[in-house]
């Protein structure tokens, strides 16, 4: 198969492209039942599967016409691209906004631009549909080293460097051609793609891990015995400093005290008797 501006492989190494992001797909799937609370799993592994459909029209197996599958074939890629970009978004604890949306707009804009521009000027704009993706890549990346919370960042710099160097992959080789080490090329593409995914598996195990370690630190703050003053009430803590029962407790839980008066309190003291 002649290279385009769409697909750069041949049909069978977009059919076993296919095969490994569904397969991608479903580790992300398995990879919610972690962590159900995180949206970040389920928008990777429908981003994964996206893709995977995208390769399968260019792997040639549906029979349709080539414009409209190689068409297809890169409207699922972008959307799989998006869905990635948004979990990364989402995982690293931000919300959306206007300025999200926005940014979202005008990168779809200029792609649907290059798209009709392909029947005029094929070659700047399949220069310009390979650097949006970059942009794509290289955006989520940082996004990834910028994760925030606690816990490990080995996750976020596997994923981070990962897509950014796919990103840069995307740019030199739209520009540069390697036709004899195409397949070497292609299996560094392949290794990208892959660390990539390690990468957010490894952020999801980061903030599991991250939320078990700050569960283990609040139980322990008011596990065991307190020594606590028969008298004044106040509680001995490992400096041997008598604290107030409410400073102790408030130092070590999320717990905060209200002051009021029962009614047994209020009957004995209540400032008419």
């Amino acid at each position: 198969m002649p290279m385009t501006v769409f697909v750069d492989s041949i049909l069978e190494s977009n059919l076993g492209y296919a095969a490994l992001f569904i397969c991608v797909g479903v580790g992300f799937l398995f990879l919610m039942q972690v962590d159900s609370g995180e949206p970040g799993p389920g928008l990777w592994s429908l981003g994964f599967f996206l893709n995977a459909l995208g390769f399968l029209l260019w792997s040639g197996t549906v029979a349709i016409p080539t414009v409209l599958y190689l068409l297809a074939g890169e409207v699922f890629h972008v959307a799989g691209f998006m869905m990635m970009i948004t979990g990364l978004y989402r995982f690293t604890g931000r919300a959306y906004t206007p300025a999200f949306f926005a940014l979202v707009a005008a990168w779809l804009l200029i792609w649907a631009v290059s798209i009709v521009m392909l029947r005029y000027f094929v070659y700047p704009a399949g220069i310009a549909l390979k650097l949006l993706r970059a942009v794509l890549f290289v955006v989520a990346g940082f996004m990834a080293l910028d994760r925030r919370g606690d816990g490990s960042r080995f996750g976020s710099r596997v994923a981070g460097y990962s897509l950014i160097a796919w990103g840069a992959y995307t740019v030199v080789f739209a520009l540069v051609r390697f036709d004899s080490l195409l397949n070497l090329f292609y299996g560094f593409l392949t290794g990208l793609q892959v660390l990539s995914a390690f990468g957010m598996v490894a952020m999801v195990v980061d903030r599991v891990q991250a939320k078990a370690e700050a569960s283990e630190r609040r139980a322990e703050k008011l596990e065991g015995l307190l020594p606590i003053c028969s008298y004044c009430k106040k509680i001995r803590d490992k400096h041997d400093a008598w604290l107030p029962l409410e400073a102790y407790i408030e130092d070590r839980s999320e717990a905060e005290f209200s002051y009021g008066i029962c009614p047994e309190c209020f009957e004995k003291h209540r400032p008419d008797k």
